[in-house]
């Protein structure tokens, strides 16, 4: 708590105590020599009487009244000496200036050098000097109702210490003031806490470089200043490539010593006014000003790369990581902070869909390729919002009898009048987070396409959907496929679920428990795009299917017509395939089956069921039926 100031009120009060005091003394001598001067030359009785009279007020005054003037004034000393913050009082006309022992004490002088305001400006810091004599002018004039100024002044030890004054003026009849008294506060240790906050907050706390709250801060004043001189500056954006894999094999710690191992050494090839902020994660931003052309921006970001690309020793372990550089050019590619930070964000994310370890600039095409993603994003939510979204179904057959045994259901999207394939627009989905809904809605039009049909199609016809690995990880899977089928009264076993691979690859989604749950409940489990992933045959030990299905890409090199060795090696793989299915005890689709000769050695060597351009291609719901159907549909009516 700040203790009361000492201002020119209180002077003002304690000046008045010692003036009636000094008057009543005054008085009193005056009343003791008329008192004796007449009791010297008057006889009678009365006179005498009114002598004494006259000189006992005035020994009465002195002996009263004198303590009291004296009393104020050691009052006043006391409190000059005594108060916890330094006080002072100074002079406008003759800068005469009297300061407290406190205030001494505060800037740990021990004698009083500071006897004119001259002698007091000597030791104000000079880069506060303006500041504080504007403090004081504007309140002498009346420009403000008290003077407060915060200011450094220089100590005994030559150290600046952070000083808070206030004060009152005052004024003549003509309102000029003519004196001047106040408090001095010592606050150094206030604004060092708040610079240490403010340090906190502008500065990140692993690698110890500016943080991006910091960068939003300093930018605008450089792109200013680039205003004013003509030069080029650039930011450049560092994202390095599969840090998330770094932090899965040797965890977090290990990312963090990392991270701050390249903040170390990225400045070596950097100028002293250059800056290189932490972003986040592992994201680096480095500002450079100053520069003439585009070269030289490009100079220092093939350079931050080579020295990215070092080895790196963390833990007596040796890696090398690669980083993926955008750059962006002021005034070219933006002429404020955020047009300028989003571009060297674009060209960033073009450099690491081009596969990372490289450098790319920015270009106008990257913004219009960013505009029209999102103009897509927009236009997919609203599509799956409204339920737009079409299914059309690609017919499953035996090989035994080319009798129909199932279909698989893909969903298509009308957008305008382009029709768009899923592999289109569903890794979109799948990264923007609509690939739950999305999945709800191909789910609940399958089955309820299949509810329609169902008493026209074979008994043991499956409708086939497709699950995404996101769905595991947004949405509660098995949930959502038993309330479907209840709604639409279809039985599970007439469902089929294709999953791939990368469904598997993270025990932590829960996927392969869920998986076995549905097929425990009736469900049948597919693993689609057999042999394209990763470690195919340790999963079939961990999950209960019913289906392989053999990819394309396989199926594609059938080609019993040419004796190369890539068709020879296709054969004995698909083969080898389905030998294994059946040994486990799975059925086998082959899918994009295409030319008779693909489908008699499917046939010949034993694969269960077929679908491709060879019978149809994927049917919307009314070919379908017109197609497929329109006889079952005659005979049952």
């Amino acid at each position: 708590m700040t203790p009361t100031a000492y201002g020119p009120l209180q002077h003002d009060k304690l000046i008045g105590a010692h003036g009636r005091g000094l008057l009543w003394l005054l008085l009193a001598v005056m009343s003791l020599i008329v008192g004796a001067v007449l009791g010297l030359t008057l006889s009678d009785t009365t006179h005498v009487a009114l002598a004494l009279l006259l000189a006992l007020c005035g020994l009465l005054s002195s002996v009263l009244l004198v303590p009291q003037a004296l009393r104020s004034l050691r009052a006043l000393d006391l409190m000059m000496s005594g108060a916890h913050d330094g006080l002072f009082e100074w002079n406008p006309r003759s800068k005469r200036l009297k300061v407290s022992q406190r205030l001494l004490a505060i800037l740990g002088y021990t004698e009083d050098f500071l006897t004119s305001s001259d002698a007091w400006l000597e030791i104000v810091h000079p880069d506060d000097r303006e500041k504080y004599n504007r403090s004081v002018s504007r309140h002498l004039k009346g420009e403000t109702d008290h003077f407060y100024c915060e200011y450094r002044v220089r100590g005994s030890d030559g150290r600046y210490r952070w000083l808070a004054a206030r004060g009152l003026a005052i004024r003549n009849r003509r309102g000029v003031g003519t004196l001047m008294a106040g408090s001095v506060s010592d606050i150094t240790a206030r604004v060092e806490h708040e610079e240490r906050v403010r340090e906190l907050a502008l500065n990140d706390q692993l690698t110890g470089l500016p943080n991006r709250r910091s960068l939003m801060e300093r930018l605008p004043a450089v792109l200013a200043e680039a205003r004013r001189s003509g030069e080029m500056v650039a930011v450049i954006f560092i994202d390095l490539d599969r840090f998330k894999h770094v932090n899965d094999s040797y965890g977090h710690l290990f990312g963090d010593l990392l991270l701050v191992e390249i903040a170390r050494r990225l400045p070596v090839v950097l100028r002293a006014y250059d800056t290189l902020i932490r972003q986040g994660g592992d994201e680096l931003t480095v500002l450079l000003s100053g520069l003439s052309d585009r070269q030289e921006a490009c100079h220092v970001g093939q350079r931050l790369l080579e020295l990215i690309n070092q080895p790196l020793d963390i833990e007596g372990k040796t890696l090398r990581i690669s980083a993926s550089v955008g750059i962006a050019l002021f005034p070219e590619d933006g002429t404020d902070s955020d047009t300028l930070l989003r571009s060297a964000d674009l060209a960033m994310y073009s450099a690491k869909a081009a596969g990372g370890n490289r450098l790319s600039f920015f270009e106008s095409r990257m913004r219009e390729q960013i505009d029209h993603r999102v103009a897509l994003e927009n236009r997919l939510q609203s599509a799956i919002e409204r339920g737009d979204l079409l299914l059309h179904f690609q017919p499953q057959r035996r090989f035994a009898d080319g009798s129909l045994c199932g279909a698989e259901a893909l969903v298509r999207w009308q957008d305008g009048d382009r029709l768009v394939r899923p592999d289109q627009f569903i890794p979109l989905a799948e990264e923007i987070g609509l690939i739950e809904p999305l999945g709800r809605l191909v789910m609940d039009k399958a089955l309820a396409q299949f509810a329609e049909w169902r008493e026209h199609l074979p008994p043991d016809f499956v409708m086939s959907i497709n699950l995404s690995p996101r769905q595991f990880q947004l949405g509660d899977v098995q949930a959502a496929l038993i309330d479907c089928c209840r709604r639409h009264g279809v039985p599970h076993e007439h469902v089929g679920l294709e999953v791939t691979e990368s469904v598997l690859l993270h025990p932590e989604t829960g996927a392969i428990r869920t998986l076995n749950s549905l097929h425990a409940s009736g469900f049948r489990i597919a693993l689609d795009d057999f042999g394209t992933g990763y470690s195919s045959l340790s999963y079939l030990q961990l999950l209960d299917i019913d289906c392989l299905k053999i990819d394309k890409s396989f199926v594609g090199n059938l080609d019993l017509g040419l004796t190369a060795r890539g068709a020879r090696n296709g054969a004995a793989i698909v083969s080898a395939m389905i030998a294994l299915a059946h040994r486990l005890g799975y059925e086998v689709v082959a899918e994009g089956v295409e030319s008779g000769d693909q489908h008699e050695w499917l046939k010949m060597v034993g694969c269960d069921h077929c679908q491709g351009y060879f019978f149809h291609p994927p049917l919307s719901a009314h070919d379908f039926e017109q197609r497929l159907l329109a006889t079952m549909m005659s005979s049952t009516a």
